[in-house]
């Protein structure tokens, strides 16, 4: 009988926020860079979520 190992990875699609697009442009209009270490802060939202705003801008 083979061993089954189970494995749960996580992944990085969000649903489309109300206002990402428009704080990701704003974002960058400032200068700022989504790899800055405040990044998570100055949009408010989780690391992951910066990942995907990156991905929209």
């Amino acid at each position: 009988m083979a061993k089954i190992k189970a494995k749960c990875s996580g992944h990085q699609k969000f649903s489309f926020r109300y206002g990402w697009l428009e704080k990701g442009f704003r974002f960058i209009r400032e200068g700022k860079k989504f790899t800055d270490p405040d990044a998570i802060v100055a949009l408010g939202v989780g690391k992951n979520m910066v990942d995907s705003i990156k991905i929209l801008v």
